[in-house]
């Protein structure tokens, strides 16, 4: 039986990733991204929507549902990241990250869960990062909040599926070269550092000595999207070079 696989972020770095992956292996694709998406694949259907909107849970099911009976994986690489001193975070900082970093991906991956109970199968990825378990570039602080938050809804709704044929866990990228890192880059500049010396810093960081690509975290959401990964449950995986070994 043909199967969907949903993928929010479609439309650039690790989410237009893993959706061009899984297309260029003949996987059906419906890539979902506020922004359109420009590249194409014979398999690959999109859908325009914010995932903020609050019907976004139901329009992204059924548009998946219209192109296959059975959704057979999530991705959730849908994401921003915003720079503030802990101290300078105000109420609408607050709300921006969690509210798609947090909020809208509990709502989402709860509703393509339902989904997916009564087939008693399929596979779940989540986009937390290495910032939710260190924490340690305090001028994102709530970017790590958001990230800590994905990791826990990994462990929970693992257990609440356990026994439903389905499997959920997240991929913890470090530096990555994204565009989301680019502007994050650019919002730190000031009068003592420029982008190049912001960069040093961070790479100084990866034992490995080199910031990583998306197709290097791609390919460990394939992994886990596959039955190469049917054992694999409630995991927080990194894909950092070494930055985290935990």
């Amino acid at each position: 039986m043909t199967t969907v696989t949903i993928v929010t972020g479609a439309a650039s770095g690790i989410g237009a990733a893993c959706a061009q992956l899984l297309c260029a292996t003949g996987v059906t694709v419906l890539g979902v991204d506020r922004a359109a998406i420009a590249w194409q694949a014979p398999t690959l259907h999109t859908l325009c929507i914010d995932v903020c909107d609050p019907t976004a849970p139901t329009q992204i099911c059924d548009t998946a549902h219209q192109i296959a009976p059975q959704i057979g994986g999530f991705v959730n690489a849908a994401g921003i990241m915003r720079v503030a001193h802990p101290f300078a975070v105000d109420d609408a900082h607050w709300d921006g990250v969690m509210g798609v970093n947090a909020k809208a991906t509990w709502f989402l991956t709860s509703a393509v869960l339902q989904a997916m109970v009564p087939w008693q199968a399929g596979s779940v990825v989540l986009l937390a990062s290495t910032a939710g378990k260190t924490a340690t570039t305090v001028m994102h602080p709530i970017y790590n909040v958001s990230k800590a938050a994905v990791i826990a809804m990994t462990k929970t709704l693992a257990h609440t599926v356990a026994s439903s044929g389905i499997r959920v866990n997240c991929v913890c990228p470090g530096v990555i070269d994204t565009p989301m890192q680019s502007a994050v880059t650019a919002a730190l500049i000031d009068d003592t550092q420029d982008a190049a010396l912001i960069w040093q810093q961070r790479l100084a960081r990866v034992p490995v000595g080199r910031s990583g690509a998306v197709s290097e975290v791609a390919a460990v959401v394939q992994f886990l999207l596959s039955e190469q990964a049917s054992f694999v449950h409630g995991q927080a995986i990194n894909v950092c070079g070494g930055m985290v070994m935990q």
